[in-house]
């Protein structure tokens, strides 16, 4: 799968506030539809620039907030053409993308990023 930032930019000539938005957009969408138990799972998604993000993240939040806030931060040091990465390293985040979890039996990332391919489809007509 091509980064999503260079996808973005196959568009044109698209301005870096709509690749910030878009990137935030889907990395908010993306914790949002995670399962909330205790909030371990929503608090360990780990945006970064440049590498992946590979431990784990302390404490919990069930709203996904402090994970989304991080993301921002991540989000707007980026320099076009950065690769940005968000990732979960939590033992069980795969099963739950893959429909381990009743509360997003469909997964997270795989239906945020279907749904921005279709907006991204239907604004390319």
């Amino acid at each position: 799968m091509k980064d999503l930032t260079e996808v973005l930019l196959e568009f044109g000539e698209v301005p870096e506030k709509v690749v910030r938005g878009t990137l935030l957009g889907l990395t908010n969408r993306i914790v949002k539809r995670s399962p909330v138990d205790t909030g371990r799972f929503r608090n360990n998604w780990q945006a970064s620039t440049g590498t992946p993000e590979t431990g784990q993240v302390q404490g919990t939040d069930k709203t996904g907030n402090k994970a989304v806030d991080a993301a921002r931060t991540q989000v707007n040091k980026l320099e076009m053409g950065q690769d940005f990465y968000l990732s979960n390293n939590l033992p069980y985040a795969h099963r739950l993308e893959f429909g381990w979890s009743k509360q997003a039996p469909n997964g997270m990332l795989r239906l945020s990023i279907a749904e921005l391919q279709a907006r991204m489809n239907e604004a390319g007509k």
